[in-house]
C-alpha cells in the first residue's frame, strides 16, 4: 500500500463472512426475488393508498408526479429491505440482536 509518505509494509486484511457482516450476498438468486417481492408488496400497497396519494401530489402541480414516483421508490426500498432481512435472518445468516 503507497500512501503520501510512501511505500508501506502494512497489509490490509479484509474478512469475508462472519456472523457481524451483513454484506456479502450469498446466492444472488435469493436478493432477486426479494427485490420482485418488495415490488408486488410495493404494487399491492400502491393500488390501496392512491385514492390517498393523488389529492396530496395534486397540491403541486409541477412536483406531483414527482412526488408519486419518489414515495413509489422509497416504498419499494423499504420492503426490499425488509424482505432481504427477513429472509436473511430466516436462512440464519444474520443475528438482528
Amino acid at each position: 500500500m503507497t500512501n503520501a509518505r510512501g511505500p508501506s509494509n502494512e497489509r490490509l486484511d479484509e474478512t469475508t463472512g462472519g456472523d457481524g457482516c451483513v454484506c456479502s450476498i450469498g446466492n444472488a438468486a435469493e436478493h432477486y426475488v426479494t427485490g420482485i417481492l418488495g415490488l408486488v408488496v410495493t404494487l399491492i400497497i400502491g393500488v390501496q393508498a392512491y385514492p390517498w396519494l393523488q389529492p396530496i401530489a395534486g397540491t403541486t402541480t409541477y412536483l406531483g408526479s414527482t412526488w408519486l414516483v419518489f414515495t413509489f421508490a422509497a416504498i419499494w426500498l423499504v420492503c426490499w429491505i425488509a424482505l432481504e432481512l427477513a429472509w436473511e435472518w430466516r436462512a440464519g445468516r444474520v443475528h438482528l440482536l
